[in-house]
């Protein structure tokens, strides 16, 4: 009588008669999962630079970069299981890989064009980056979440395993997806520029789908892949070579902090962060105080004419800097900035000079603040573009560490980038507030004519806030200008520029006073 064996199901296999999955080492399913995770963090990181030049670097960004990654990776595990059990086969496997590696490495042709459409579109400080990441990182993240799914549909081989093989792929999915986070954001960015990563991780796609092929004895398919390769990099060098010979271009490259442009137009240089200029210099006259705002922050010298040491927050191409360096031969200037390439640029094409009386010093403006022993008698805040704001430098704990480090009868000037009045005056307004609760004396400079009509977009304002309690008319600033002596900006135009004083009272009840625990700046910028 023939025994009977007892059937367990954990000994099932997984693979059925006709539906039998193709054979893949472990170690080349290990390798993928790590790749394509690697790939996706990069590709996340590098997003908030393709988006920011048309929607700036706020938490809008981030927050839809994240919630459509996070997305596509749930519908991706979903569709990846579904897949994997209809067709468990290597080359269907090299097929998902190569599909979001080719919408990858056509990427940077595309985005530019779309972002500007998009922002053109004015949808909003939420909406417009929300829709451009969906269009740009949906569909080649979903390929990718469809990956280690499948990897582990074709290694496990029966139930009892697959808890083991499943926690296994992922774990090295996530350990490529860490790599891949910190290799792009620490090294990648300021050495290839955004452009050429999104390039170098489409090819890094398309080069593991052609192993995959290679795996599964698929030639013909290996071969398409690396051909689309070779077409890739040709079609990159000759945009290099256009982009290089573009009338005007001086320097293009991303920093860790910027994507910096540097490039001259009717005899004037221009710096340029995403989409926002920073700097510009007069060719024929470089110490030329050129925008029209660092103009308006010479109106500081007339609560302090005999300034011994100024710090500035915010560098750009350093034209109010040296030009304070210059007409001061008696001022030390302590100048700041965050990203060490803005000071080299600043002294390469912008002719800042660097010595005793000019130190430059690449660190963030706070830390700087909280560690100089320095006590100054001008404190010039010009670190806050429209679109990038760093709240850590708005707060009333900031300020009063600010207050701290001025000398007696020292002054501290604000350039904030808004509405002065309006229902989109809110950043500008709780600036302003925050300020107020530090110093007793704030003085409003918007850097338009007020007796024309408010302007309908945004503008420069200059705050200069004391702590000496005694608030100037306008008559009174006009009058003082001579004391300033015509250095910096001739007199007559700095008495025109103090005649833009606002002696309106600025309406604070329904904005928040900005701290460390609450600093909103985003939502009161889209407000």
């Amino acid at each position: 009588m023939p025994k009977r064996i007892a059937h367990h199901p954990s000994q099932e296999s997984f693979d059925k008669p006709g539906k039998r999955a193709s054979r893949a080492h472990p170690a080349l399913l290990h390798a993928v999962v790590f790749i394509c995770g690697a790939v996706l963090m990069g590709l996340e990181i590098v997003g908030s630079r393709i988006l920011a030049p048309y929607f700036g670097n706020s938490i809008f960004v981030w927050g839809s970069l994240i919630s459509v990654v996070l997305a596509a990776l749930s519908l991706g595990y979903w569709l990846g299981g579904i897949v994997a059990d209809r067709w468990p086969r290597l080359s269907v496997l090299g097929v998902l890989i190569a599909v979001p590696g080719t919408m990858i490495a056509l990427l940077p042709f595309a985005y530019p064009s779309w972002n500007r459409a998009i922002a053109a579109s004015d949808l909003g400080t939420r909406l417009s980056p929300l829709l451009s990441c969906v269009a740009l990182f949906l569909v080649p993240s979903v390929f990718l979440g469809t990956i280690s799914p499948f990897a582990v549909r074709l290694q496990a081989r029966a139930v009892a395993s697959v808890g083991t093989t499943a926690g296994g792929l992922y774990a090295v999915s996530t350990a490529g997806s860490i790599a891949g986070t910190l290799l792009t954001a620490f090294y990648l960015i300021p050495i290839l520029g955004v452009g050429n990563i999104v390039h170098g991780l489409g090819l890094t796609l398309l080069l593991t789908a052609a192993g995959v092929f290679l795996g599964d004895r698929r030639i013909g398919r290996a071969a398409v892949a690396i051909l689309a390769m070779g077409l890739l990099v040709f079609a990159v060098a000759r945009g290099e070579r256009t982009r290089a010979a573009e009338p005007g271009l001086v320097l293009e490259m991303d920093s860790f902090y910027n994507h910096i442009r540097v490039a001259e137009d009717g005899g004037t240089r221009y710096m340029d962060f995403d989409n926002l200029r920073q700097s510009a210099m007069l060719l024929s006259d470089p110490w030329e105080l050129r925008l029209r705002y660092t103009r308006f922050l010479a109106l500081a010298l007339v609560f302090q004419p005999d300034p011994r040491r100024a710090l500035i927050l915010g560098l750009g191409g350093g034209s109010f800097p040296k030009r304070l360096y210059r007409d001061f031969p008696r001022v030390v200037v302590d100048a700041v900035d965050i990203d060490p390439e803005v000071l080299a640029i600043a002294k390469r094409h912008f002719q800042v000079p660097e010595d005793s009386r000019l130190r430059l010093h690449a660190r963030d403006g706070r830390q700087f603040v909280q560690q100089t022993d320095a006590r100054y008698d001008l404190v010039f805040l010009d670190a806050y573009n429209s679109d990038t704001i760093p709240f850590h430098l708005t707060t009333r704990e900031f300020y009063r560490e600010v207050e701290a480090r001025l000398a007696p009868g020292g002054v501290v000037v604000s350039n904030i980038i808004g509405h002065l009045r309006g229902p989109e005056s809110g950043f500008f307004r709780a600036m302003y507030r925050t300020l107020a609760e530090t110093f007793p004396v704030v003085h409003v400079i918007p850097t338009y004519d007020g007796s024309r009509g408010v302007p309908l977009g945004e503008i420069n304002i200059i705050l200069i806030a004391t702590r000496d309690g005694t608030r100037l008319s306008r008559a009174e600033l006009m009058k003082r200008v001579g004391r300033v002596g015509g250095r910096m900006v001739p007199a007559s135009d700095l008495s025109e520029y103090a005649s833009y004083l606002t002696d309106l009272p600025i309406p604070v009840s329904d904005v928040p006073t900005l701290t460390d625990d609450f600093a909103p700046v985003e939502i009161l910028r889209a407000s």
